[in-house]
């Protein structure tokens, strides 16, 4: 392209009216474009909790006693879970519960009208949940008396024994409204 002689005085010429149109497009893309901030990648979740990460013990905070109490009430017990690695790992959900007595056993239903959100455990701290059941009489019908409450972590398929402590426990596994129930892990 071949630029035109200058013009005279006080008249534009055509490079500086090129510069002038160049210079106001750019400008008003300026004015126009987005602004796109730069967000941090939100973070992964951490890895679920294995069994063999945690530690499970029996938590003061419930009503149950050792050896049982009031046989037709209903009782808890609490247990904690402690997280013995040195990572971060996160528990969601109900954790499964059988109570055993050599060949006999009673699963705990999970307590649905309980409301569950993840929980992440740093290295060496503790998550719970509570076990509701009804004490029973020793030697009656209908009656478990547990050596062994068999866990299994939320979202796992290994489990770790409790020795029960809590005395005999009414068998509710095929009532229609049992009342024997593990809660969800929480804080």
């Amino acid at each position: 392209m071949s630029w035109p002689k200058r013009a005279r005085k006080g008249k534009p010429t055509d490079r500086s009216r090129i510069r002038t149109h160049a210079g106001r497009v750019l400008a008003a893309a300026a004015v126009t474009a987005p602004v796109v901030m730069a967000t941090p990648a939100a973070a992964a979740p951490p890895p679920p909790c294995l069994t063999s990460d945690l530690a499970l013990s029996w938590a003061p905070g419930g009503t149950a006693v050792s050896g049982g109490r009031d046989p037709g009430t209903q009782q808890t017990a609490v247990v904690t879970l402690r997280n013995l690695e040195r990572f971060s790992c996160m528990l969601d959900g109900f954790p499964k519960v059988t109570l055993a007595q050599g060949a006999t056993t009673e699963t705990l239903t999970d307590q649905r009208s309980a409301t569950h959100t993840a929980v992440t455990l740093e290295p060496g701290k503790a998550a719970r949940f509570t076990l509701t059941f009804l004490a029973a009489q020793s030697g009656d019908d209908g009656v478990i008396e547990p050596v062994t409450a068999i866990v299994t972590p939320p979202n796992n398929t290994a489990s770790k024994n409790l020795r029960w402590r809590w005395g005999p426990v009414t068998e509710q596994e095929s009532a229609t409204r049992p009342g024997n129930f593990v809660g969800p892990v929480h804080n």
